[in-house]
């Protein structure tokens, strides 16, 4: 019994390392992705945030990455949306 212990546990170890999914890679489809992410913009303001930002909190105009850069408008250095 002593020696199928350690045996047990090791084939239980090994099962479980094999069980997890592979580590994924950054596909290059990320880069182009982020051109198609909905970022928000203010009334006034000048800068584009996520849907999270606390200065969102009186108007809240939803657009594409590429339309508010097209605008004009610069990341926000408070929530830090894609760029």
């Amino acid at each position: 019994m002593r020696r199928l212990m350690p045996l047990i546990i090791a084939v239980l170890m090994l099962g479980a390392v094999f069980a997890l999914p592979p580590a994924q890679q950054p596909a290059p489809q990320q880069q182009t992705q982020t051109k198609e992410q909905t970022v928000y913009a203010t009334k006034t303001g000048k800068k584009y945030h996520r849907a999270t930002c606390r200065y969102l909190s009186k108007s809240k105009i939803p657009m594409s990455l590429k339309d508010a850069k097209a605008q004009g408008l610069t990341a926000c250095s408070v929530c830090k949306p894609p760029q």
